[in-house]
Parts: structure tokens; C-alpha cells; sequence
């Protein structure tokens, strides 16, 4: 279904039309140019059955949230509501469709009214990745040890959330990694329960860095290699980097 609650921003289309319209106006688009953009972005969408409901409540929440309801938008939520097409992919739950219609009748009730406080237009926050290309991280674990990490990429491709790729090396000692041990690209390749000798290799945002930062230091610069990674389908949180290092050094020990 793409939702996961009964909520009005509960669902997965919902916010994608909200998250391109709230781009648009970072970009300095009126909400009125906005709104032809996105009309036009999802003309598809707009046509299908179930989509098409979900997009009109988008819409309206967004302008009425920046101050630009427009009638159209108004009327077509409430005689999506009114006609049931806004709640049909909830018919097969009968408690579900009971919350889904609470929370409409909620919403049109809100949107009924202009915004009393309208919020400005989103700004733009540039959040370039935390490290360059080459950096040589020493990790702090939890248990009171270091890991070591490489940095392998630096994307600033999406100016708000800019990220890091960073691998991270076999490495767990209560001293900091010399350079060496960052030259000898030994990585960390985890067998332990399903990793399938998977490399600890993602990718970390911008977002989170603050809760990790005391623990992670730059200890020096290297070059990076042809044939070291180049991408990776995984993201982590800043939180759990280098984590998997104890994991898989209890895990081999006990095997042994």
C-alpha cells in the first residue's frame, strides 16, 4: 500500500509529492509555480485511481501549510472524501478504514480554514560530506578500543545531504591506526551470522554525525587506490561505525 499509518503524511507517495514540492520552493519557486510544476510532474499519477486521491491530499497540505490553498485543491480532497475514493484502499481493513476516515475528516476540517501561521518557504541547508576523499579515520569503540576506517568517496551530488563512503579495516587495538594499517587496506569481511563475507562498506550522511563525533579523529591521509570500492548499496548511522569489528573478532573467537 505504500502507507504505513492512518496519518495524513503517512505514506510513501504522499510525502514524495510533498518532498518534490518543498525542493521546488528551496529552489525559489513561488507556490504557485510550484504547484504547475508538480501538477505536470505527476499528471500521471493525478489519473490513476488510487494515486490520484493521495495526490490532491498532498497538494492541499502542502499550500495550506505555506499559506497557498487553492479552492481546486480544497474541493477535490472533499469530494475524493465524500465520494469514498480517498478511502477505498482501506476498505479491506474495517479498523483501518474507520482511523483512515477520523484522520481525513481531520484533516478537511483543518484545511477548511486558512492557516492562521503559514510557514516561510524552506531555504536551502548545505550539508557538505563530513570528510574528504583519502581520511584516515580512528574510531573510538565501545568497548573501549579503536577501529580504523577509510574514507573511499566524498558525494556533494545532493547539496543538502552531502555523504561519505567509508570502509572500514580489520583492525581493533587499544592504540590508535597508523597510517600503515590504513596503506595495507586490510578489510573488514564479515562472516558472522547471514553478512555472507559481505565488506563493512556503506554509506554515512551528514545527518547523525554530531551524536559520533568525539570518537571518530582523523589520524592521516591516504591515497585512494583503482582498486579500492567504489560505491555501495548500504547506508549506516554514525552511531554503529566500526561496531562490526568486536562483532566479528567474538564471533571468530568462539569458533575456534
Amino acid at each position: 500500500m505504500g502507507a504505513w499509518g492512518h496519518g495524513i503524511r503517512q505514506d510513501d507517495f504522499v510525502c514524495d509529492v510533498i518532498g518534490v514540492f518543498e525542493d521546488l520552493l528551496k529552489a525559489g519557486k513561488s507556490v504557485i509555480d510550484t504547484t504547475n510544476a508538480v501538477r505536470l510532474k505527476f499528471a500521471d499519477e493525478i489519473k490513476d485511481a488510487d494515486d490520484g486521491p493521495l495526490f490532491w491530499i498532498a497538494l492541499a497540505d502542502v499550500q495550506w501549510t505555506y499559506g497557498g490553498l487553492e479552492p481546486e485543491a480544497l474541493k477535490q480532497v472533499k469530494e475524493d472524501f465524500d465520494s469514498g475514493r480517498s478511502l477505498s484502499r482501506w476498505t479491506e481493513d474495517q479498523r483501518g478504514l474507520s482511523r483512515r476516515r477520523a484522520s481525513l475528516e481531520k484533516f478537511i476540517s483543518k484545511i477548511a480554514t486558512p492557516n492562521p501561521r503559514p510557514k516561510k518557504p524552506p531555504k536551502v541547508v548545505i550539508r557538505a560530506p563530513k570528510f574528504q576523499l583519502g581520511s584516515c579515520l580512528s574510531i573510538k569503540l565501545s568497548n573501549g578500543q579503536y577501529g580504523a576506517a577509510l574514507v573511499l568517496a566524498a558525494d556533494h551530488s545532493n547539496t543538502e545531504y552531502g555523504k561519505n563512503l567509508i570502509g572500514v579495516l580489520d583492525y581493533l587495538s587499544m592504540e590508535k591506526p597508523t597510517i600503515d594499517v590504513f596503506r595495507g587496506r586490510t578489510w573488514l569481511v564479515r562472516t558472522h551470522h547471514s553478512w555472507n563475507n559481505a565488506m563493512d562498506l556503506a554509506w554515512y550522511q551528514y545527518v547523525g554525525f554530531r551524536a559520533a563525533k568525539d570518537r571518530i579523529e582523523i589520524v592521516g591521509q591516504v591515497e585512494i587506490l583503482d582498486s579500492d570500492p567504489k560505491d555501495s548499496n548500504n547506508y549506516c548511522g554514525w552511531a554503529s561505525i566500526g561496531e562490526q569489528v568486536i562483532i566479528q573478532r567474538d564471533w571468530d573467537a568462539n569458533r575456534t
